[in-house]
């Protein structure tokens, strides 16, 4: 399934979420702030970051976080906490967790499938150059 990255400061929901997301057979990291999250993120990068809409707010520069091709990011936390207009456009959806935990997991799975339709869920596979004189 989808590789998530979740990003926030609340260890205890971040587990709740990663345990809901798991039994989904997702795979998921999580990290506690956004320079761990492009830490983690450089390995390997998930096909969705959800991330605490408070690390978003000050300062962080998610767009900064890798993400494998077609993936996506998600914003979550208190919504009157108010973005930058970068950040905002960069965001596919904003949740109120734990509530819509449910939706974070239909949002994955939506996500992965779009990626795999638009052939941006595999490799990346360059063709070979042509031989001269072939």
């Amino acid at each position: 399934m989808a590789s998530i990255l979740l990003v926030g400061a609340d260890a205890a929901l971040l587990e709740g979420i990663a345990q809901a997301l798991g039994a989904a057979g997702h795979q998921v990291l999580t990290a506690a702030t956004l320079g761990e999250a492009v830490f983690v993120a450089g390995a390997a990068p998930p096909l969705l970051a959800v991330v605490d809409r408070a690390l978003l707010a000050t300062g962080g520069d998610a767009r900064a976080l890798p993400l494998a091709p077609g993936g996506a990011l998600v914003a979550y936390g208190d919504p009157a906490t108010p973005l930058a207009g970068p950040v905002r456009r960069a965001v596919l959806a904003e949740l109120r967790l734990p509530l819509e935990r449910a939706r974070l997991t239909a949002l994955a799975s939506h996500v992965q499938t779009r990626a795999q339709r638009t052939g941006r869920g595999g490799p990346i596979v360059t063709p070979p150059e042509p031989q001269p004189g072939i």
